[in-house]
């Protein structure tokens, strides 16, 4: 099983080196104003925000990763401390 760590964002763990390969691409972005955004009705609008802002960079950076392309097979969204984390399973 080969294993690689890139520090700068995507972050990238290789999962297999046969076929299918699998990545994980982690994406992250901060809420503007996350103190402020105390109900989910005060959230709702800034997550949408951060979330269409985390759609636009999926694109070109699964297109950097090891040359592309790659298919999103999972993924999962966390909130904390005002921070937005989308980590992505990708395939090809």
């Amino acid at each position: 099983m080969q294993q690689e760590t890139t520090v700068s964002a995507p972050a990238t763990i290789a999962v297999s080196n046969g076929q299918p390969e699998y990545r994980m691409l982690v994406l992250t972005r901060r809420l503007k104003i996350p103190g402020l955004l105390e109900t989910m009705t005060d959230q709702a609008p800034e997550v949408a925000r951060v979330m269409a802002k985390i759609e636009q960079d999926l694109g070109p950076a699964m297109q950097a990763l090891d040359g592309g392309p790659w298919a999103v097979n999972s993924h999962s969204v966390s909130i904390y401390n005002g921070l937005v984390i989308a980590s992505f399973l990708l395939l090809r």
